[in-house]
């Protein structure tokens, strides 16, 4: 019995230790699986970067690294504007009864754009005119009274110098008579008085007549003053009439029409605006941050489809809207035939010159100052490097490090993007 009790338990223990062993054998095989496994993948991936493509440069953009002067600017957007731009405004408040000529149409200071009604202008004219009539004729009418009382006094003064003649010889003959005895000191008296009155009366009709004159001229001046107000609001009448028939200022063409026939319009209302399309500018703005950078005078490369047009910063805005601020660059050359209204430009505004310095060509492959990886030539290789700009300008980039002078580098941003897993590059012509 105890020999078979033995027996048994040596099968159960035959039986445990073939089920570890089993769990060991699977655990070593699951181990010998992942070491494979991650042996293949790290061999594909060695081996696909060890396998460069190869790719040809007649189809990529290349430039040859040299020495130059580099305008450091920074860049933003801008829009061509007409350099002057004339707002045509109501003159008086009317209907606006034909209009002549429709945007686009070229317009000269003779040309009359807009017919409003002006009859009650031409009322008003008649109006005034009718009170300078009126007042002219006051005029005439106290100039004759003048010269008709200047007649009347004229025969009066001559009447009464004859009677004043006589009483001076009748007092004389009195006073003769009185010395010989022939005559009394009454009558001597009452003649002298006589004389004396009359004198008195030829005086004051003098006095009368200088203080009537006086009267006069002071009246003539009044209706003078008057009727030259009259004759000032006559002509300004006359010119609101003239400007009523709206005519532009400059050779240009119409832009934007803002009224239609028959519409009636107030006094000051914009009508209609002209360009003059023969010479430009360009306004633009930049973020508030750059607000140091920019100054009156400040020189500005343009950049008009493949035309580089330079110019200068000749308004700056006072006040920041929305975080930007507002400029305007007057053009060398504000005629150039590639330049057109509403036209958006790319717009540098130079900071400063680099002069002697490693430099590249511009392209899109460079976002500003600071670091950045190219590839660069080596032989029948291009090598990827890391690059150090600087400022730039519209033709140039300038190389702060990494790159020498004579090196062919790749401008392109997107041959840059596709071959970025790539440290080394075959190439071939």
């Amino acid at each position: 019995m105890a020999i078979a009790k033995e027996g048994e338990n040596e099968k159960i223990m035959d039986r445990v230790l073939s089920k570890e062993a089993i769990r060991k054998k699977r655990r070593r095989i699951w181990i010998r699986v992942f070491i494979v496994l991650f042996l293949l993948v790290a061999g594909a991936v060695v081996g696909f970067n060890s396998l460069s493509p190869k790719v040809r440069l007649q189809n990529v953009l290349l430039s040859v690294a040299d020495k130059g002067i580099v305008e450091n600017s920074f860049i933003t957007n801008g829009l061509v504007e007409p350099y002057y731009m004339e707002l045509l405004v109501a003159s008086f408040s009317a209907n606006i009864l034909e209009i002549k000529f429709v945007p686009g149409d070229k317009v000269t200071p003779s040309d009359t754009i807009f017919i409003p009604d002006i009859s009650d202008l031409l009322n008003e004219k008649q109006d005034i005119e009718n009170e300078i009539a009126l007042k002219e004729n006051r005029i005439k009418r106290s100039q004759e009274e003048l010269q008709k009382s200047r007649i009347q006094l004229r025969s009066e003064l001559k009447m009464d110098s004859i009677q004043i003649g006589h009483l001076k010889s009748a007092v004389e003959r009195e006073e003769h008579l009185y010395k010989i005895g022939g005559g009394s000191q009454q009558k001597v008296e009452q003649v002298r008085i006589e004389y004396q009155l009359a004198s008195i009366k030829i005086e004051g009709q003098l006095n009368d007549f200088e203080s009537f004159k006086r009267l006069q001229k002071l009246d003539l001046e009044s209706m003078e003053i008057e009727l030259k107000l009259k004759y000032q609001e006559r002509e300004k009448i006359i010119a609101r009439i003239k400007k009523a028939y709206v005519q532009p200022k400059i050779d240009g063409i119409i832009t934007s029409m803002l009224v239609e026939p028959g519409q009636h319009v107030a006094e000051g209302q914009t009508l209609a605006k002209v360009s003059d399309v023969q010479r430009f500018k360009v306004v633009g703005t930049i973020s508030s941050r750059y607000a140091d950078r920019i100054f009156l005078g400040q020189d500005a490369m343009i950049l008009v489809n493949d035309s580089l047009l330079k110019g200068q910063l000749s308004a700056i805005s006072p006040s920041v809207d929305q975080g930007t601020i507002n400029f305007t660059v007057d053009l060398n050359d504000p005629s150039k035939p590639v330049l057109r209204s509403k036209l958006q430009v790319e717009v540098r505004l130079i900071t400063s010159f680099t002069p002697k310095t490693i430099r590249i060509a511009n392209g899109d492959y460079y976002f500003g100052s600071g670091n950045a990886e190219l590839f660069v030539r080596n032989g029948d290789k291009l090598e990827k490097r890391k690059v150090k700009f600087g400022g730039a300008s519209f033709d140039f980039v300038e190389v702060v490090s990494g790159i020498n002078e004579g090196e062919t580098v790749v401008i392109s941003n997107s041959f840059n993007e596709q071959y970025k897993r790539y440290n080394t590059l075959k190439c071939t012509n």
